[in-house]
């Protein structure tokens, strides 16, 4: 492990970390708030979701390891991926002084927290990108790769865009499955 890793590495490792502690925090408010606000099912599926994002992108930054340098350039689209999460997770659940309940809320702010976590994968896919045209990669591999990232932005994207709220809950849970599945493969 560089030098040069550590250090990026420490400044995302603590961003990603306030974001999974945002989750971890909105879990434990929609627990004690239980009696008077419903935990409903969309936002702990939306919560599981980008807590395994989450993982999954600390655990990725592993690729790095052997990282050359740090520059001001990688420095902002760090902050810019950990901070888009954050943001993210500070959407999944309401407020403790918000009334709505907490499928209502996520039904409402989904968009943005799909769009932020939309953001931060296609940012981290750029380096993927550049390498599968510059060494080349074999064809089998770009298949895998684009077909696992599609599948996951199409469930990202009906999860944001479909009316329904059942529709909403079945996307979100085959998302998880998803990542689950995916990671346990391939990791």
């Amino acid at each position: 492990m560089s030098e040069a890793f550590a250090f990026m590495f420490g400044f995302y490792g603590l961003l990603l970390g306030l974001a999974v502690a945002e989750v971890a925090s909105g879990f434990s408010r929609a627990y004690d708030e239980r009696q008077t606000r419903g935990m409903g099912i969309v936002a702990p599926l939306f919560g599981i979701l980008l807590l395994l994002d989450l993982i999954t992108f600390w655990m990725n930054a592993w690729a790095y390891r052997e990282l050359a340098e740090v520059n001001y350039m990688l420095a902002y689209v760090v902050a810019l991926v950990a901070l888009l999460y954050y943001f993210a997770a500070t959407q999944v659940f309401p407020k403790a002084t918000e009334k709505d309940t907490l499928d209502n809320h996520i039904m409402e702010h989904r968009h943005v927290v799909v769009f932020c976590v939309l953001a931060s994968n296609l940012i981290t896919q750029i380096p993927n990108a550049i390498s599968a045209f510059t060494t080349p990669w074999p064809l089998s591999d770009i298949a895998i790769w684009a077909s696992m990232n599609l599948i996951y932005y199409a469930l990202l994207c009906t999860a944001a865009l479909a009316k329904s709220k059942k529709v909403v809950i079945i996307v979100v849970a085959s998302a998880i499955l998803f990542v689950i599945g995916a990671t346990a493969i391939f990791a």
